[in-house]
């Protein structure tokens, strides 16, 4: 996995506040489960055209130092470990796992394509 740094994320999603969670309840003496608070950055990412969106994840992809080069496509996944998830796949069917940590930058680990002679 590589750490990517925040400038690398489109500029209008800068402003990030870091995920906080909640305190667990007591409902009727019994305690549930502590839930966090969205990711604002996950919410803006989730609110852009999809363009603008694969266009991120492109950057992420491209930044981490793969080859990829166009989305063909992309999907939001279930989180992980309570950090948003998208899955893309690459033209060259590379197929990358990008993650939002809450610092606001994204993690991007992959089964790249070996590239062609």
């Amino acid at each position: 996995m590589k750490r990517l740094s925040p400038l690398f994320v489109v500029p209008m999603l800068a402003g990030l506040v870091a995920v906080s969670a909640c305190d667990p309840g007591a409902s009727g003496g019994k305690t549930t489960a502590a839930t966090t608070k969205p990711d604002p950055m996950e919410a803006k990412i989730d609110a852009l055209p999809k363009g603008l969106q694969e266009t991120t994840f492109f950057r992420a992809i491209r930044d981490g130092g793969y080859t990829c080069q166009k989305i063909v496509r992309f999907e939001k996944h279930a989180p992980i470990n309570g950090e948003a998830v998208w899955i893309a796949e690459c033209d060259d069917r590379g197929q990358y796992v990008i993650t939002l940590k809450p610092d606001g930058v994204f993690w991007v680990s992959g089964v790249p394509q070996a590239k062609k002679p």
